[in-house]
């Protein structure tokens, strides 16, 4: 027998034990022999309790044999060495060891593991400055900007190039340039919204005209013929969403920095015309923002820096060619008098004259118009010169800013002329006038003024489109420097 299978027999406590007799000779006995059956008489026989016990004996030699089968693998294992461990099925959690792990080896064996691929390189970006110095912004290195310069003559004031960025493809990204003149009204009204906005920290010149809110980044779409859209800097008013048949975009620039656009595209049409960015649906558009490219024309455009190299004006001393009139006014502004000093002309740097100092007039009756006009004084400060206007009307010299309403003269284009000059005579504060004149009587050669020009209503007036926009231009720059310039006028009456 082998040793194995030896020990084995060698745990049966029923094979080992004597005392149990043979069960056939026992059960002849029992139906051979007249006595009545006892299970406690029957010598070498066992009881009923004793064969219980024995049977639970006899289970637990069964488990003590399988425990010694174990015992068995253990030492076949240990003779053997170690089966190869049968693969974990999917998803399964690995046993916990009970065992001590074994003995690190002197060179233990690599661990294979799965190649690390690393995150791409960040584009590389830099910046890009336009000629004048004046507009500075960044771009992926791979993208190409080209700058072209306008044409010579073009005045001061106004933005000199136009600068174009297009992608490694040569694809055209965005646009810097003047600030755009849409044509046409790109069709009936249509839903637009604005799908992405940051405000930018970028200095602001006084407001005027319709440009009256913070400058933003803007992602806005139009819902025309096509979905059409535009990633744009903008500083207009109109609300987030609402219809409109075109979306201009323009930027209030600080001072001295032309008015500029900069994006996509200058304006956004319902008819689709010019649109750089088209969609088959509004999810698209949206979808779009996820791309690269929508993110890179972001960062760029978001990145506009603007600052004015221009030198702040010193401001110098004008006396008209015959002596009687005197006054300040910015060296970058331009002062011409013609008749010998009997008109002086002062033009902005842009060459428009803005007022105009005029002596030796003569009211031989007065500038009747048909209908009279309404009108509204927006601004008055009290001033030292010759005056003695006499009548109802009469008033003591001062600055003025009126606004008549044109609108009636003839149907013109713009409804609202301003003017501002000096005065010493007045129709009240709100009224109607049928001689809007802008004369002072005070010099015995005549009647003298200093205005936009000496009748309003005429082509060299500010015009408006409406009187909220003339309050608004009151906030500006000119307006400031117009202001200045006639309260420093000194009127010579020897």
């Amino acid at each position: 027998m082998d040793p194995i299978k030896s020990r084995i027999s060698a745990t049966d406590p029923v094979h080992n034990d004597p005392s149990v007799p043979d069960g056939e000779t026992a059960l002849h006995r029992m139906f051979s022999e007249p006595a009545a059956f006892s299970d406690t008489g029957l010598a070498g026989v066992s009881s009923l309790d004793d064969m219980r016990r024995r049977r639970r004996a006899r289970l637990a030699g069964v488990l003590t044999i399988a425990a010694a089968a174990v015992a068995a693998g253990v030492l076949v294992a240990t003779n053997l060495g170690a089966p190869a461990p049968a693969p974990e099925p999917a998803g399964s959690v690995a046993a916990a060891e009970t065992t001590a792990p074994p003995a690190p080896s002197a060179t233990p064996a690599a661990t294979p593991s799965a190649a690390v691929v690393p995150p791409p390189a960040p584009a590389a970006w830099t910046a890009f400055t336009d000629s004048s110095g004046q507009a500075t912004f960044e771009h992926p290195v791979e993208w190409k900007v080209t700058e072209t310069l306008l044409p010579a003559g073009t005045g001061p004031g106004n933005w000199t190039s136009d600068i174009a960025v297009t992608n490694a493809a040569g694809k055209s990204i965005a646009r810097l340039r003047s600030i755009p003149q849409a044509s046409g009204t790109g069709g009936p009204a249509v839903p637009y919204q604005t799908l992405d906005a940051v405000t930018l920290d970028i200095p602001q010149a006084a407001a005027g005209g319709a440009q009256t809110a913070p400058t933003q980044f803007k992602f806005r779409i139009l819902e025309g013929a096509g979905v059409y859209g535009a990633l744009t800097v903008d500083s207009g008013g109109l609300p987030a969403s609402g219809t409109a048949s075109q979306l201009l975009s323009s930027i209030r620039t600080p001072d001295g920095v032309p008015a500029i656009t900069f994006g996509t595209g200058q304006f956004l049409s319902a008819d689709g015309r010019d649109a750089q960015l088209r969609f088959a649906s509004v999810a698209g558009a949206k979808a779009y923002m996820a791309s690269q490219e929508y993110q890179d024309i972001k960062r760029m455009l978001v990145s506009l820096e603007l600052r004015s190299v221009q030198k702040q004006p010193v401001w110098q001393n004008y006396t008209s060619a015959n002596g009687l009139g005197s006054f300040d006014y910015p060296d970058n502004w331009t002062v011409s008098g013609r008749e010998g000093g009997r008109y002086t002309d002062v033009a902005d740097e842009n060459g428009r004259v803005l007022l105009t100092l005029g002596f030796n007039q003569t009211r031989n009756r007065p500038n009747l118009i048909s209908p009279c006009t309404p009108f509204t004084v927006l601004d008055s400060a009290a001033m030292t010169f010759p005056s003695n206007r006499q009548g109802e009307r009469a008033i003591s010299p001062r600055f003025i800013f009126r606004v008549w309403d044109v609108s009636q003269l003839g149907q013109p284009a713009v409804p609202f002329a301003g003017n501002l000059g000096i005065a010493d005579e007045s129709w009240g504060v709100d009224g109607t006038t049928c001689d809007p004149q802008n004369v002072v009587s005070g010099l015995p050669s005549g009647e003298y003024f200093f205005a936009q020009n000496y009748n309003t209503g005429a082509e060299s007036d500010l015009k408006f489109q409406s009187l909220e926009e003339a309050r608004r231009y009151m906030e500006t720059a000119e307006f400031a420097t117009l202001k200045r310039i006639v309260m420093s006028l000194k009127i010579n009456a020897g």
